[in-house]
């Protein structure tokens, strides 16, 4: 965070590296935020800086304590259980209602991404958070693209951005077997949107996420956090 900040929109800019740095761990879970260095560092009044953070803090990034400050959101089993919790509410609502929008030619797109994935198998010394990007970019995004509801889209972006803080900090390394398993998990969701089928799509996406928890729960319990 030393870099001047040259855009018009001050407090958007703000509220981006703010953000990535809390993704990206560069800002820690618990640790305080530094109001006045962060503006020294980034040569702006304090002001767009607190409205930057008033927005994270609306979006689970960071949470206030009277008279102390203000503080990156621990990360916890709990947390991550309720992100997971609230995404198997929403994210079938919004593959049923994306399944008979998707256009023919963005599905077809997508089966080809999935082919090239299970061609490309990954090996043991593997970032398999790439992998997890790539399949949640493909697949989730483009459902959340095509459920034609805005408010629900950002509801479950802003929950999988929050799941994607834990997947940073456990550096998932996924083995042949375990890309196999996403891989077909993701590849059933989308074989029922091809189908047409919007209540098979939404029982896909619930075993996937209820799976992908079981699977993240593992990793962050490894961590000792």
């Amino acid at each position: 965070m030393g870099s001047k900040i040259s855009r018009v929109n001050i407090t958007e800019e703000i509220y981006r590296i703010v953000k990535e740095d809390i993704l990206s761990h560069k800002l820690k879970s618990g640790e305080k935020i530094n109001i006045d260095q962060l503006a020294r560092n980034l040569e702006v009044s304090n002001i767009p800086i607190r409205e930057a953070l008033s927005r994270l803090q609306s979006e689970g990034f960071i949470h206030v304590i009277p008279f102390k400050g203000m503080f990156v959101n621990m990360m916890s089993l709990k947390d991550l259980n309720e992100l997971y919790e609230i995404r198997m509410q929403l994210e079938p609502l919004a593959v049923e209602k994306a399944t008979n929008h998707l256009p023919a030619e963005v599905l077809e797109h997508l089966q080809a991404t999935m082919d090239s994935l299970h061609n490309n198998p990954s090996t043991p010394s593997a970032n398999g958070l790439d992998i997890i990007d790539e399949m949640n970019n493909s697949i989730h995004g483009t459902i959340l693209s095509y459920c034609d509801n805005t408010n629900l889209q950002n509801l479950v972006r802003g929950y999988m951005e929050q799941i994607q803080r834990y997947l940073t900090f456990i550096q998932i390394t996924l083995d042949v077997d375990t890309t196999n398993v996403e891989w077909s998990e993701h590849q059933a969701i989308l074989q029922k949107l091809r189908d047409r089928d919007p209540q098979g799509a939404a029982a896909a996406m619930t075993v996937h996420l209820r799976n992908s928890q079981k699977r993240t729960n593992e990793f962050f319990v490894r961590t000792g956090v």
